[in-house]
């Protein structure tokens, strides 16, 4: 992947061809993905997935909503396996060790019950998963699991305190954390400046768009230059290490 000869313009490429030549991952490295709500992030992230993550590199993707229908079309079309708790309990039904997992814990819809509940399961799972290495943790919803799931007292980290840590130390551990928010402006600073991979589509927030001075070795107005004329379900891609930037197509 060469880098444009003239930094004011980027190639697009269409999806399909992002996904079969230009991606490149290694076991440990982060991703961001990181645009409003409609984007297409979820879609985005679930087709990198699909190619990324390998019995032996398993992906465990964290689910805090009640009901999703693409999460459970995703499940199936990939081979991840829904569990409700973690570690995940061993199934007769399927012996063979999966690509991956889609951690989604039950609900019971008192506020309280479910925030414990949930807040136990997903710090349990980030901190196996930390410890164990070889693997892949995407965050469907970094800012919801940041500030909905508070620790139940203060012997326990906080979600954000656990994420930094694999954002800061987990690519030694082997351990790659991808998180995706609807919400740019109100997550940790992390998820610009020490990924390895970032991918940004469309806002008109002017908040989201101060921060892209936060991505690191990047010209923050030149991105902010792309994204502004990008259409939708297109996305920038970003890769940190030798600043490779392309518009991926729908």
């Amino acid at each position: 992947m060469a880098r444009q000869a003239d930094p004011t313009r980027v190639a697009t490429v269409p999806r399909e061809t992002f996904l079969g030549s230009w991606w490149k991952y290694e076991t440990g490295q982060h991703v961001s993905f990181l645009g409003p709500t409609g984007s297409g992030k979820t879609t985005l992230a679930y087709q990198l997935l699909k190619v990324t993550a390998t019995p032996q590199r398993p992906a465990v993707v964290l689910v805090m909503k009640p009901r999703d229908s693409t999460v459970e079309k995703f499940s199936k079309s990939s081979g991840f396996r829904i569990v409700k708790s973690w570690p995940p309990p061993v199934s007769v039904f399927a012996p063979r060790k999966p690509p991956g997992f889609v951690l989604w814990p039950s609900h019971t819809f008192d506020l309280h019950t479910d925030r414990e509940h949930h807040y136990r399961t997903f710090a349990r799972a980030l901190n196996q998963l930390y410890a164990k290495g070889d693997n892949i943790v995407f965050a469907d919803e970094v800012y919801s699991l940041v500030n909905e799931l508070p620790p139940p007292d203060r012997t326990h980290p906080a979600i954000d305190d656990l994420l930094v840590r694999t954002w800061s130390k987990g690519r030694s551990m082997s351990s790659g954390l991808w998180g995706a928010t609807q919400r740019p402006a109100w997550v940790p600073q992390w998820m610009y400046s020490e990924v390895q991979h970032i991918f940004l589509a469309r806002t008109s927030d002017e908040r989201a768009q101060k921060r892209f001075d936060e991505i690191s070795g990047i010209d923050g107005s030149l991105v902010r230059r792309v994204v502004g004329r990008l259409p939708r379900f297109h996305w920038l891609y970003i890769r940190q290490e030798d600043q490779t930037m392309v518009v991926i197509g729908p």
